[in-house]
């Protein structure tokens, strides 16, 4: 059985990405708050930088839906 690990609170510095494929089939990973964004090849490097970036374990948001890339247009 898989161990629970209990949500750890969000400080100032943390960020909520969400994490899904485009129409294109390549893997976005989208600040929610539109400070940052990353187009990767596969989940997984897409997943590694959200974490990275979002400061806490509990970053990320896997999307069912389709996520298509800003291209800038919503980064700070």
């Amino acid at each position: 059985m898989g161990q629970f690990k209990p949500l750890q609170p969000l400080n100032g510095e943390s960020h909520l990405f969400l994490v899904g494929q485009s129409s294109h089939g390549f893997w976005v990973a989208r600040d929610l708050e539109g400070r940052s964004e990353g187009i990767f090849r596969n989940q997984k490097e897409a997943v590694r930088f959200a974490l990275s970036e979002g400061g806490h374990p509990n970053a990320v948001l896997l999307s069912p839906n389709e996520v298509e890339p800003s291209y800038g247009m919503g980064i700070h």
